[in-house]
């Protein structure tokens, strides 16, 4: 019989003994952010804290030059377990996200986990997962293959509570290009067709159409391009619009009544609308409740109070989704702001380094590796995870 109160205290402690590299690792990526696909950095340094722990690291992976996938491999057989890694800022909003914290986080949970899998059997596995801001890496990473044979994974996203069944949202997004007529706006602005007033008109459409959306709808957008001058009428604007639901078939259904405000703008103007829709949208996460309990109860034990997801208030997308319909999955998060401090701003910036962040560091990586250990030690909670994944 494994005795999982002993392994788990031999992962946690491994995690302990790491915690001035994982700090390391959080506070240069807070203060040296990169894009999505350019985290050549924030690779090379969770690269290196995995090969300095004996975990075989592979850096680049197909065509995404800064993932990465570091293995401990048991000689034994037994389940294959993934943290997820993600490491890319955004631009001026900094770590607003966190990825700081998740990307060391995940680093700290397959140290501690890799510890022990040789008692287990099985793979610990790291894998970092870049460009998750607007880029899609696991997207591209799943398509390539990156996530066969995996049988459970799991990240920490740092937030305002501890909860283990999170969820995300679907989103979608539309590329919108309206074109007019340039004229001088005061000499002969008869003879111009302004495309700034059709954008206007489909964002107002928009705006009005919110109320009789489902209350789990959100739309928002920017204006990329406004018009060149003011004494211009504008003939070319563009704007990106993002529409997010609790799932893919409310987002199917709204879609073409947002696209049915950009279409009658561009009549009411005299403008040329071209715009285009994601080919998929994507996907809600798919989060697996035998999963998520354990991972609650190890919060637990940890010292930390749990809630229970709200299913109405707002929620976040990201490329976990989609690919959390095809491995076991779960995205929990992890308390680390005070309920003032919205994700992506300078606010949630500054909140992801410092003793919050470092506690939320810890914590994470323990839970996981110790939801891992629960995984690979009971054969039947591992089954009841696949039997859940499978009726989907």
């Amino acid at each position: 019989m494994t005795d999982t109160a002993a392994l788990k205290q031999a992962a946690c402690a491994a995690i302990d003994a790491a915690q001035a590299i994982l700090f390391d690792i959080s506070a240069k990526m807070h203060a040296d952010v990169e894009l999505a696909f350019e985290e050549v950095k924030a690779q090379a340094w969770q690269c290196k804290a995995l090969r300095d722990s004996g975990l075989q690291v592979e850096e680049g992976l197909g065509s995404l030059r800064t993932a990465f996938r570091a293995t401990a491999v048991s000689a034994n057989p037994g389940p294959r377990i993934a943290f997820l890694c993600e490491y890319d800022g955004l631009p001026v909003y900094g770590q607003s996200c966190g990825h700081n914290v998740v990307a060391a986080a995940g680093v700290g949970a397959a140290i501690g986990y890799a510890k022990v899998v040789g008692a287990l059997g099985g793979t610990a596995m790291a894998l970092g997962t870049p460009g998750e801001e607007g880029g899609g890496g696991k997207n591209i990473l799943h398509r390539e293959g990156f996530f066969d044979g995996i049988d459970a994974m799991m990240l920490v996203y740092p937030g305002m509570d501890n909860i283990a069944h999170s969820r995300t949202v679907g989103a979608t997004r539309v590329q919108v290009a309206y074109f007019g007529k340039a004229a001088h706006a005061a000499a002969r602005p008869e003879l111009g067709i302004n495309a700034l007033d059709a954008l206007l008109q489909a964002l107002n459409g928009i705006g009005a159409l919110r109320q009789q959306l489902p209350s789990d709808v959100r739309v928002h957008w920017i204006i990329t391009k406004g018009g060149t001058l003011p004494q211009v009428i504008p003939d070319h604007v563009t704007a990106v619009i993002t529409v997010r639901a609790n799932n893919a078939e409310t987002l199917q259904k709204v879609i073409p009544r947002i696209d049915a405000c950009l279409t009658g703008a561009a009549e009411m103007a005299g403008a040329r609308l071209e715009r285009t829709w994601r080919d998929k949208p994507g996907r809600e996460l798919l989060s697996n409740a035998a999963l998520a309990e354990r991972y609650d109860a190890n919060m637990r034990v940890l010292g930390r109070t749990t809630r229970p997801r709200d299913e109405l208030s707002g929620a976040w997308s990201g490329d976990t989704g989609n690919v959390s319909w095809f491995v076991p999955t779960i995205q929990p998060q992890m308390a680390m702001t005070a309920r003032d401090v919205p994700p992506h701003s300078h606010e949630f910036h500054a909140a992801s380094i410092g003793s919050a962040a470092e506690a939320c560091i810890l914590d994470s990586a323990k839970a996981m590796a110790m939801t891992a250990i629960d995984i690979a030690a009971d054969p039947a909670l591992l089954q009841a995870v696949k039997d859940e994944f499978s009726r989907r």
